[in-house]
């Protein structure tokens, strides 16, 4: 079964702009959702570090959260205590996204940016950077997590796959 990315993919003849992925994930007549990409992709139990992942969550405190997405797409970038820390796209705006996704390129193993690359993430700052590294917790992982290549993220940053709730206002 081809997956969204795979049929975007498939119409590329090279590096396409950022906008020209934008175009196609909008252009799409049917756009799907988080689980269902993530039922038709390429799933782990764990996060696979070096490349981006989907999944669902459910964070264990979401009362005292002003919100929080439940279908974070992220880097994980290191190991936490009954988890992990991840960098969570989704609490960018797409142009922002964009511009921290081109950072990140500094971290890539090539400079194919293919299904073998790589991102080893080293010492970051800066304001995406705050905004967007988030702990999660492996008890409150709700499916697979859908490995994403670095051929296809300039793809996934542009799905409408964020599920923003909102936590219990005090």
């Amino acid at each position: 079964m081809a997956t969204v990315f795979d049929k975007i993919l498939d119409t590329t003849t090279g590096p396409k702009s950022y906008n020209w992925y934008k175009g196609k994930v909008s252009a799409m007549t049917r756009q799907p959702g988080a689980r269902s990409l993530i039922n038709q992709g390429k799933a782990t139990v764990a996060p696979k570090y070096g490349i981006m992942n989907l999944f669902g969550y459910d964070p264990k405190f979401k009362e005292t959260l002003p919100y929080y997405d439940r279908f974070p797409l992220i880097f994980p970038i290191d190991f936490a205590k009954g988890g992990f820390y991840g960098i969570n796209f989704h609490y960018l705006p797409p142009g922002a996204r964009v511009n921290f996704l081109r950072q990140l390129s500094r971290f890539a193993s090539d400079k194919n940016f293919d299904s073998k690359t790589r991102y080893n993430i080293g010492e970051l700052s800066g304001r995406y950077y705050k905004k967007t590294i988030k702990h999660y917790l492996y008890s409150q992982v709700r499916t697979s997590f859908l490995n994403i290549t670095a051929e296809e993220m300039a793809i996934a940053i542009f799905l409408p796959v964020a599920r923003f709730k909102k936590g219990r206002p005090y």
